[in-house]
């Protein structure tokens, strides 16, 4: 699932992703970079995941084909679903679940 930052309101200096129904124990946080000679080649696991995207633009790998990625857009796996991402910049991104 991808959720585009862009579209969601601020409200109070908040922006809500609506991912209440999702929130459980996160085992990991980590803030990575992502570049061409760094790919985050596709791979799947057991656990959810979430993604959000801090700064420049590339390519998600999900289940359901490429997506385009930008600052702001929070991506959410299931456990199982197939995830990656490339670029032919850098991404700097969040990842935890």
């Amino acid at each position: 699932m991808l959720i585009r930052g862009a579209g969601l309101p601020e409200v109070n200096g908040r922006k809500d992703y609506g991912v209440g129904g999702l929130q459980g124990k996160i085992g990991h946080f980590v803030v990575r970079l992502t570049t061409p000679e760094n790919p985050f080649r596709p791979h799947k696991h057991e656990a959810l995941e979430f993604w959000f995207i801090l700064e420049g633009e590339g390519i998600a790998t999900l289940d359901e084909g490429d997506v385009p990625v930008q600052p702001g857009d929070l991506l959410i796996f299931q456990p199982w679903q197939i995830h990656g991402l490339r670029t032919e910049t850098q991404v700097r991104w969040i990842c935890f679940g």
